[in-house]
C-alpha cells in the first residue's frame, strides 16, 4: 500500500513540475485580413490550432500611399473560435501598409500591404499570414498568484498527511 501511495505521489510531482500548458502552443500564426473597402481585422491562432483568445493587446499602425496615416489603434477582441480582433474604423481609399504588433503572450509583429477601394468600386480582399516563433513569454507558464511552487507544496503536503492518516487507520484496524 505504501508503495502505491509513493508511486502516486511521485507521478503527481512529476506531472506538476514538467507539464506547462503554454509550451503546448508553440508559436503563433497571425493573418491580416481586409475586405478591400477599408475594413481590417486579424485572426490569430497558436501553431497547434487553438485560437488566441487570451487577453492580448494588439496595436495596428497604418500608413497610406499619400503620406496619410492612422493613429495607432488597439484592436478589439471578439473571442470567437478563430481568435479574431477587429479595427473599429475603416481605411480611406488607397494603398496602405498595415503593421500589427501583438503583446504578451504572443509578442510578435506582422505587416501587409492592403488596398482599400471606394465603396462603389469593385474590391479585392487581402489575406497575409505571418508565422511568429515561440518566445520566452509564450512558452513560460504565467506566474501563479500563490508565488511559484507554493500551491504545489501545499497540495503535496496535504496528500502526504492524508496518506499517513489512511495508513495509520489501516494499521490500527489490523491490530
Amino acid at each position: 500500500m505504501a508503495a502505491r501511495i509513493g508511486t502516486f505521489l511521485a507521478t503527481v510531482v512529476f506531472l506538476l513540475l514538467v507539464a506547462t500548458p503554454a509550451e503546448a502552443h508553440g508559436g503563433a500564426s497571425v493573418t491580416i485580413h481586409s475586405d478591400g473597402h477599408g475594413s481590417v481585422w486579424i485572426t490569430a491562432q497558436w501553431q497547434d490550432g487553438h485560437a488566441i483568445n487570451e487577453p492580448t493587446t494588439v496595436t495596428m499602425f497604418a500608413t497610406g500611399d499619400a503620406s496619410a496615416s492612422v493613429a495607432p489603434s488597439v484592436l478589439r477582441q471578439t473571442g470567437d473560435e478563430r481568435g479574431t480582433q477587429t479595427y473599429s474604423g475603416t481605411l480611406d481609399p488607397g494603398t496602405w501598409r498595415v503593421a500589427i504588433d501583438l503583446g504578451a503572450p504572443v509578442n510578435g509583429h506582422c505587416q501587409a500591404v492592403v488596398q482599400s477601394a471606394a465603396p462603389s468600386a469593385t474590391a479585392a480582399p487581402t489575406e497575409v499570414a505571418c508565422l511568429i516563433p515561440a518566445t520566452a513569454s509564450s512558452t513560460e507558464p504565467s506566474p501563479s498568484p500563490g508565488g511559484g511552487l507554493t500551491p504545489l507544496w501545499f497540495t503535496l503536503g496535504g496528500l502526504a498527511v492524508a496518506a499517513a492518516v489512511v495508513m495509520a487507520f489501516r494499521r490500527r484496524r489490523r491490530g
